[in-house]
C-alpha cells in the first residue's frame, strides 16, 4: 500500500489583463501569477490539479525557467479559449517570436469554463506527453492530449485568466 502526502489546496485570483498572445509578447511570464512564489518547489512537477471558476481564457504556463526567464521554452496549456470552445497547447522554445519557435494545436471543448462555478481539472506534462483533463483525477477523463517530440523540464508553473477574465482558483498539491 503506498502512503500519500498531505494535500493542500492554494487559492489565486489571477486579474483582468488586456489580451496578450503567447507568440507576440516577448516576456510574457510577467502576466502569469507564478504559484512558484507562494513557497512551493515545483521544479519537476509534471501534474497540477486545480478548479477554476472564470468565464473562459484559462492557461497554465509550464515554463523551464524557475526565475521568470521568458527566453527558455514555456507551454501555453489553454482551457476554454476561444469564448469556451477551444482547449490545447502551444509551445515556444524561446523569445524570438518568430514563426519556427512556435507550435499549436487545438481542440474542441464546449462549454467547459463556468463564470459562477469551479471547474475541476487537471494538466499533465510527463517526458513530452502532454494532457488536459476534466475533474481532479488524473489520467481519466482526458479531453486533450499532445506530444512535445522536444519535452523540457517544468521548473515553474503560473496560472493566467486572458481577455479581461478575471480567474478564481483552488490548486491542489500533494507535499
Amino acid at each position: 500500500m503506498k502512503t500519500l502526502g498531505v494535500v493542500i489546496e492554494n487559492t489565486f485570483t489571477t486579474p483582468k489583463t488586456d489580451f496578450k498572445n503567447f507568440y507576440r509578447i516577448p516576456d510574457y511570464l510577467q502576466y502569469v501569477v507564478d504559484i512558484n512564489k507562494y513557497g512551493l518547489d515545483l521544479s519537476g512537477i509534471t501534474t497540477l490539479t486545480f478548479e477554476v471558476k472564470a468565464c473562459h481564457a484559462v492557461k497554465i504556463v509550464m515554463s523551464n525557467s524557475d526565475e521568470g526567464d521568458s527566453s527558455k521554452p514555456m507551454y501555453n496549456i489553454f482551457i476554454c479559449g476561444g469564448q469556451n470552445r477551444r482547449s490545447g497547447f502551444q509551445r515556444r522554445n524561446d523569445d524570438s517570436l518568430t514563426p519556427d519557435t512556435e507550435f499549436n494545436v487545438a481542440y474542441d471543448t464546449l462549454d467547459l469554463c463556468s463564470c459562477d462555478e469551479y471547474r475541476p481539472f487537471w494538466v499533465s506534462a510527463t517526458n513530452g506527453d502532454l494532457m488536459i483533463g476534466k475533474g481532479l483525477i488524473v489520467g481519466f477523463n482526458v479531453i486533450a492530449e499532445w506530444t512535445d517530440p522536444y519535452p523540457f523540464m517544468v521548473r515553474s508553473i503560473g496560472l493566467f485568466t486572458n481577455q479581461q477574465i478575471i480567474g478564481e482558483w483552488k490548486v491542489q498539491m500533494e507535499v
